[in-house]
């Protein structure tokens, strides 16, 4: 045999056998894989944190624009269910509405996750984000 065509007969060869072909494969897309499937749970679990703090937030809100919770049972409720919730520490501030002020009738509670917490529900998402934040603003009725 020649050169030529012992290259040619050893080319042949190697497309015949796929032995070893899918784990190689597997082992190129594996990683990418893993990657999209952390980043499908990261985006889950920073979704469902913003849920949480919103739906708290605007609880919280409304509870104190109709008046069947004070500024301080508000805050209270918020910052509980959220944390309990998420189990990392969220910060609540409200500002309520001014009696006898028409320029000051909105409720406005934020709720707050800090970068450091935020990196405990979801790391990828902390580098992207930060940190979490939601403000809810309402009317208040009460007067």
């Amino acid at each position: 045999m020649n050169g030529a065509a012992s290259i040619d007969w050893l080319l042949h060869r190697l497309k015949l056998d796929t032995r070893g072909a899918v784990l190689v494969e597997f082992a190129i897309l594996a990683p990418i894989l893993i990657l999209v499937l952390g980043g499908i749970f990261s985006g889950a679990n920073y979704l469902q944190a913003q849920m949480v703090i919103h739906t708290y937030a605007r609880e919280a809100a409304r509870g104190v624009a109709v008046g069947y919770m004070t500024v301080a049972e508000a805050k209270r409720f918020a910052q509980r269910s959220a944390s309990r919730d998420l189990n990392v520490t969220v910060a609540t501030a409200i500002d309520p509405a001014t009696k006898g002020d028409p320029r000051d009738q909105d409720v406005k509670v934020t709720l707050t996750i800090s970068p450091a917490n935020m990196a405990r529900i979801t790391p990828i998402a902390n580098i992207i984000t930060g940190g979490l934040s939601t403000t809810v603003t309402m009317r208040s009725i009460v007067d």
